[in-house]
């Protein structure tokens, strides 16, 4: 009987409460990346967007603000040196997207031809994107002086005279340009890389059967497959080569004159060179609703094409 009464008195007691850490689990996890996100995107976007409706100004007693609609953005319109700015932007993307993606296919389609060495040569290639930008800049900074660097040497060997390289209006633009491909372009490399490698093997068994040249089958049969990655590498990189500040801060501040001035560049110069933090806010607004329009409407674009029946 007293074995009985145990038992049932253990029956009706409740099963002990779980540490108060194990019920919250979950929310402990995400904690950490929700407090993150808050602190350093949520509140400076809200603090951006307030700032793009003001007139804000620094003062011994800290920082005004002064509520004055839409003013900034119709500068934004009015303003020359924007648009001189998206120009320069424009150019630099259309530029370097098109010689990044070209190269890199290139260099893809040749590391899947059986070459020797092919693993050294894909390590090699690998190592300008674990670079750090700054770095790169400085150090191509140094290779692109006109008095001791090395390509104005190498000039001087076959009797052509020095190039200001980084000084000239013609010239500074597009040498920072080719320090961008060289460093982005082995991130186009391996992505379209991996996409060749995934690609089925049976059309290019069935079109080597039908007698194709190597012009036809890259043409009818590697470029539909591979589009998909194509485009999505692309945009990729169109959305990093506009947002580029880094290589051209470092090379020439956006010299010489203005001739370097991208959207980044001039919210930047704007924000914490003039220190006007409102324009620069309400540039850098536009410059974000800018990207994700063109990006949504490019995604939506090529998901209709593909979503589309084929006959």
């Amino acid at each position: 009987m007293a074995t009985e009464a145990r038992a049932a008195r253990f029956t009706d007691e409740a099963p002990a409460r779980a540490p108060w850490w194990e019920r919250n689990l979950a929310w402990l996890l995400v904690a950490p990346t929700v407090i993150m996100f808050v602190l350093f995107a949520f509140i400076p976007s809200l603090t951006a967007i307030r700032y793009a409706f003001s007139r804000v100004r620094l003062t011994r007693a800290g920082i005004t603000q002064e509520f004055i609609r839409f003013e900034n953005f119709e500068r934004a319109f009015d303003d020359p040196i924007v648009r001189e700015a998206v120009g320069i932007t424009l150019r630099w993307v259309g530029v370097v997207t098109l010689a990044e993606v070209g190269l890199g296919l290139l260099l893809a389609l040749l590391m899947t031809q059986n070459i020797r060495w092919r693993a050294l040569f894909t390590s090699l290639l690998i190592i300008p994107i674990i670079m750090p930008p700054v770095s790169v800049a400085i150090a191509w900074f140094f290779m692109y002086e006109i008095n001791f660097g090395v390509f104005n040497y190498l000039l001087g060997e076959v009797g052509v005279s020095p190039v200001r390289w980084l000084s000239d209006v013609d010239y500074a633009l597009y040498a920072m340009m080719a320090v961008d491909v060289w460093q982005a372009t082995p991130f186009t490399f391996l992505l379209l890389y991996a996409g060749l490698l995934a690609l089925p093997r049976d059309p290019y068994e069935a079109a080597a059967i039908d007698g194709a040249t190597p012009w036809q089958i890259f043409r009818t049969v590697t470029l539909p497959l591979l589009a998909p990655i194509l485009l999505v590498v692309t945009l990729l990189r169109v959305i990093d080569a506009a947002r580029i500040f880094d290589k051209i801060w470092i090379m020439t501040q956006g010299g010489p004159g203005t001739s370097a001035y991208t959207m980044t560049l001039n919210i930047y110069i704007q924000g914490f060179r003039n220190l006007d933090f409102g324009y620069s806010s309400a540039l850098s607004f536009l410059f974000q609703i800018v990207l994700i329009v063109i990006a949504t409407v490019y995604v939506k674009r090529v998901m209709a094409d593909y979503a589309a029946p084929r006959d």
